[in-house]
């Protein structure tokens, strides 16, 4: 959808699942390679909800996402804070694991991307080294379950 939408000619340089506050989420991309390196990250400056940029990915996301962000609202309605900090941490180890699958089954091949095109899960006012150590970490999981 993305590359059928207005920006299927623009090449991409991030995409991340910008977890914005728990359980809300948004589909975040970046355009500009150079704000990495400008210390302008995580990448949700350029396009930060992506589900309000693109009307047929706004209505999908809509469809699931929904659901899931539900159910996770009655988890947190019912939770003590040391339940509630597990389901967090859960919800965000999910979200770095459908990260993974997005990177290890080409998807993004799907779009225009830049050379050194960069994938994270985030949140507001996050370490963004420790959030790429955990996705990294997630990553290497993957390659040892394959072997």
């Amino acid at each position: 959808m993305l590359g059928a939408s207005a920006f299927k000619d623009q090449a991409f340089s991030a995409f991340a699942f910008n977890a914005v506050s728990f359980p809300s989420l948004s589909l975040s991309f970046d355009t500009d390679p150079a704000n990495r390196e400008r210390d302008d990250y995580p990448p949700d400056w350029s396009n930060e909800c992506m589900e309000v940029d693109v009307p047929e990915i706004g209505q999908l996301w809509e469809e699931g996402y929904a659901r899931i962000e539900g159910a996770l609202s009655e988890l947190i309605d019912a939770a003590n804070d040391e339940l509630l900090d597990a389901v967090e941490a859960g919800y965000l180890h999910s979200l770095r694991k459908t990260m993974v699958r997005l990177e290890t089954s080409h998807a993004f091949e799907q779009i225009k991307t830049c050379a050194r095109f960069w994938t994270v899960v985030t949140q507001v006012d996050a370490d963004t080294d420790e959030e790429e150590r955990l996705l990294e970490q997630v990553r290497l999981a993957g390659l040892t379950s394959q072997t």
